[in-house]
């Protein structure tokens, strides 16, 4: 490869040089997922734009040597090779111009800066339809040759052009960039004036196309680009932590816990509690075996859990064969009683249900209290929303002290709901550390 180069009568090794430059950071750019800047979405036009200039700048170059018999496949190339050119510095100047765009940014500017990208691509497209419209000429042949005519002066005039535009808003915005984004504008004037200058000096050498190439290597190694692999694992992580704490706690909390990391507890007048617990689950667990029970134990609370998304209700938690759940928290409403009834209604035709396609004898005891509460998150570790107060007291006495496959209420629950379902009045029982207290069973008429 290296003798054909030298062989060739024109020189394109610069420019050679500089498309396995863009190529390489080509296949790097769109190897992976980008962050969805205005910046990006610039550059990722831009990339593949270089590649074809500088494709057009070699193959234009090849041409040169046979123009006299391919005239209009070098000037294809030739024009075609100016017109991309002037495109890529003006997609090169909205890069550095996007740079200019900051948070926080006054509106005012902001459409200043919408409004010249105007100043840019109106011109640029006005080089280009000069350039179609012109003839293009050389001077010299072998590895001094060059351009002349409307065409190349176009270019060079649209090049100061941007510079000097490019230099302004540098200047303008100077106090609101951070390095990474001066960077763009230096290499864009250092590259243009550099290459200019080092042409003049060298007109062997056709730099031009490598010093494109040597822009984008700057614009990339400085961009403002985080790694969207790691972001998208700590989306993806946050995502589970999220879905995590919303399986362990009510949306609201939550959220509350999110936005304040202490402890907080918060009075609630008017909440109806209800325990469910497992009949005779200890002696179950010595008959069939523990490991066999928790799994049935489980398949049947996930069951019950999948209820819950019909009603307003809160788990609350489980503790080992009891499920707690409440109504009418967070979220306050009035009607929690009657919502928390229909439930527990629900759960007894589940349960049936469960017995009878897995063949099971299970009966469960069910307890329903309603009244004042303090819920919250108390402590720093493992939180829990949880429940205190004599509400949630009585309430679990009433699952204890209840009858298998009955639902036990309260004095209140039965004061609240005695006009729409039918009870039979249990009398007093003496409940341990309450004493003497009347409950009333749920008729199996409206299970």
């Amino acid at each position: 490869m290296h003798i054909i180069i030298i062989s060739m009568p024109y020189n394109i090794e610069f420019q050679i040089a500089g498309f396995s430059i863009v190529s390489i950071l080509t296949i790097v750019f769109f190897s992976k997922p980008r962050w969805q800047s205005l910046q990006n979405s610039i550059f990722r036009v831009l990339m593949p734009f270089t590649l074809l200039e500088l494709l057009f700048d070699i193959v234009s170059t090849i041409t040169i040597a046979e123009r006299d018999f391919i005239s209009r496949i070098n000037t294809f190339f030739a024009k075609g090779y100016i017109v991309v050119m002037i495109l890529w510095i003006a997609g090169t100047m909205l890069y550095i111009m996007s740079n200019f765009i900051y948070d926080d940014m006054p509106k005012k500017s902001l459409t200043a800066i919408k409004i010249s990208f105007l100043f840019i691509i109106v011109p640029a497209i006005a080089c280009c339809i000069i350039t179609f419209c012109t003839p293009l000429y050389y001077a010299n042949y072998g590895r001094e040759i060059y351009s002349y005519g409307t065409p190349s002066t176009c270019t060079y005039i649209f090049s100061v052009y941007c510079v000097i535009f490019a230099i302004a808003g540098f200047l303008l915005n100077f106090r609101h960039l951070t390095f990474k984004r001066k960077v763009p504008m230096f290499a864009f004037t250092v590259m243009e004036g550099a290459i200019a200058l080092i042409q003049m000096a060298f007109p062997k050498l056709l730099l031009l196309g490598f010093g494109t190439a040597l822009v984008i290597f700057i614009m990339y190694m400085t961009m403002e680009n985080p790694d969207m692999d790691m972001i998208a694992k700590l989306n993806d992580a946050n995502k589970r932590a999220s879905d995590l704490l919303l399986n362990i706690l009510p949306v609201a909390i939550a959220a509350k816990l999110e936005e304040n990391t202490s402890s907080f507890t918060e009075k609630f007048d008017n909440v109806t509690v209800a325990f469910i617990d497992i009949v005779d689950f200890t002696k179950m667990s010595q008959d069939v075996g523990g490991e066999k029970l928790v799994k049935l134990l489980n398949s049947l609370f996930t069951e019950i859990d999948t209820l819950l998304d019909n009603y307003k209700i809160e788990k609350i938690k489980t503790i080992g064969d009891a499920y707690m759940i409440a109504a009418g928290l967070p979220e306050r409403y009035d009607y929690n009683c009657e919502e928390m009834m229909r439930f527990l209604i629900d759960v007894q035709k589940t349960i049936a249900s469960f017995n009878k396609r897995n063949n099971t004898a299970l009966q469960i005891r069910t307890g329903v209290n309603s009244g004042e509460v303090i819920a919250g998150i108390i402590g720093k570790k493992k939180f829990i929303y949880d429940l205190w107060g004599n509400t949630v007291n009585l309430a679990s006495r009433m699952e204890m002290y209840g009858v298998p496959n009955y639902i036990q209420v309260s004095q209140n629950v039965y004061e609240m709901l005695k006009d729409s379902y039918a009870f039979n009045r249990r009398g007093n029982i003496d409940i341990k550390g309450i004493g003497k207290t009347t409950c009333y069973l749920l008729k199996a008429s409206n299970t």
